[in-house]
């Protein structure tokens, strides 16, 4: 099995391979073929394959193993048996799909901030996050060659891991920065009010301690990059090249990390199951979790001391009292941990939870079009009735007025605003045809009525 881009597991198992046939030669384990297998094996052997299939399942598992020698002595080399054990749980014939993708998640920043709030709803929705996807392992300071060397090795063996911005981000921005009327590239043909936050993209700016720019998704789980992520400040090697689209990074210290905080994490959410909450379990336990990881990279410099110092005005966790005093970094804080939040409430959701959400909020934009241009013919209709005492207001859905107040994003509703939105579209899609009937109604008054008094005048008719 070739590495497949993303695929975060350590080694790469070679599992293609030929089953057993009467002319071809038994393996060399096939003579204990009386012996019991483990239960690790015998799942599969119930699954259709033979002893001498697994065999050669275990042959091909070992050959994928790179022979440990004197110059690659420190390499990671997965036993065979764990890799069994692994297939305990998932079946042969899944296991290609059985895989987790790591991808990398640039913020551009909250929607009130900089050049953001500028931005029409959907623009903003289109280019504040920037989603880049593993492509490929390099060893460090080298793109290539060695090529007799390599072979030698686990692909997994490299120190690098490249991933690449999607090219629908670069779409996007080119058009809202300015870039393509001017027919350049995305970045180098942005308009100059761009540059600082591509700057910050790229770590090249100072900027708020704590501030969410870049962080790892993988499975459920959304986390920061680094704690912080600072040019001067990291832990591991990272390099970023918007005019390129490339991120290389040192993936083994990056997830290393990464899987140490995130298990922090599950460790204090099951230890604060029955905590009182400030915000609520999760949100308090990714705050408590961020923080401390944040103080500990902080040393004994002055410039750190002051920090530190405004770290601790931030609001108390788990139903602290809190006191009058306010950090400077709370809305940093509450920015990023707003969407972390949205970012793994998304990687949570299914395929077909996703659809769905997205499904309903189209609708729910048609049926947004639909009563406003109701309530426009009304309006208009209105403009020709001006007699005393007339009725002139409709009683149409309050949605009217807040619809612009329902996020862009479906996956930020919360679920009595998604439960409202559901029955909202149920009640229009029952009525939408009397609507309809309605609105034409309207529409052929407002023709008749639109008509000016001596319109007939000039007919040529004796009547």
């Amino acid at each position: 099995m070739s590495q497949s881009p993303g695929c975060i597991s350590a080694p790469v198992v070679n599992l293609a391979y030929t089953p057993s046939t009467p002319s071809s030669p038994p393996p060399s384990c096939s003579n204990d073929n009386d012996k019991p297998l483990p239960s690790y094996l015998s799942r599969h052997i119930k699954l259709g394959f033979t002893q001498d299939d697994v065999a050669a399942l275990i042959s091909s598992i070992d050959s994928s193993q790179a022979p440990p020698s004197s110059s690659d002595a420190t390499l990671a080399h997965l036993p065979a048996e764990l890799l069994l054990q692994i297939l305990e749980h998932v079946p042969v014939d899944h296991v290609l799909d059985w895989r987790l993708r790591t991808e990398l998640v640039g913020y551009m920043g909250a929607r009130h901030e900089s050049v953001m709030q500028d931005l029409e709803e959907e623009e903003y929705e289109a280019v504040h996050l920037l989603e880049a996807e593993y492509v490929r392992i390099e060893e460090g300071g080298k793109m290539g060659g060695e090529d007799e060397e390599r072979g030698k090795r686990p692909v997994w063996s490299g120190t690098h891991a490249v991933f690449k911005i999607k090219d629908e981000w670069y779409r996007a921005f080119r058009q809202i920065s300015g870039a393509e009327a001017r027919g350049g590239h995305a970045i180098n043909a942005a308009d100059s009010q761009w540059f600082s936050v591509l700057d910050l993209l790229e770590l090249r700016r100072e900027e708020r301690f704590g501030q969410l720019r870049w962080c790892i998704r993988l499975d459920h789980a959304v986390l920061d990059l680094d704690f912080p992520c600072v040019k001067d400040r990291l832990h591991f090697d990272l390099d970023i090249n918007l005019h390129t689209g490339l991120i290389r990074v040192a993936w083994q210290d990056m997830l290393i990390r990464f899987l140490k905080t995130e298990r922090a994490l599950r460790l204090l959410l099951e230890e604060k199951r029955d905590a009182t909450f400030t915000f609520s379990h999760l949100e308090d336990c990714l705050r408590s979790t961020r923080r401390t990881r944040l103080i500990n990279s902080l040393t004994t410099s002055k410039d750190d001391n002051a920090i530190r110092w405004a770290l601790r005005p931030l609001r108390p966790l788990f139903g602290t009292p809190a006191d009058r005093h306010t950090s400077p970094l709370s809305n940093t804080e509450h920015d990023a941990t707003r969407q972390l939040l949205l970012l793994r409430r998304t990687a949570s959701l299914t395929a077909s939870q996703l659809t769905y959400l997205h499904t309903l909020h189209t609708t729910y934009l048609t049926l947004e079009a639909s009563v406003q241009s109701l309530d426009d013919t009304y309006t208009e209709f209105k403009s020709y009735m001006s007699m005393p005492g007339f009725q002139t207001t409709i009683l149409l859905p309050s949605m009217i007025n807040n619809a612009k107040r329902v996020p862009r994003n479906p996956v930020a509703w919360s679920d009595e605003l998604r439960q409202k939105i559901e029955c909202q579209v149920a009640r229009w899609k029952q009525q939408r045809d009397v609507m309809e009937k309605v609105r034409a109604l309207l529409e052929g008054s407002c023709e008749a009525m639109a008509v000016p008094e001596d319109g007939f005048d000039e007919l040529g008719s004796d009547f």
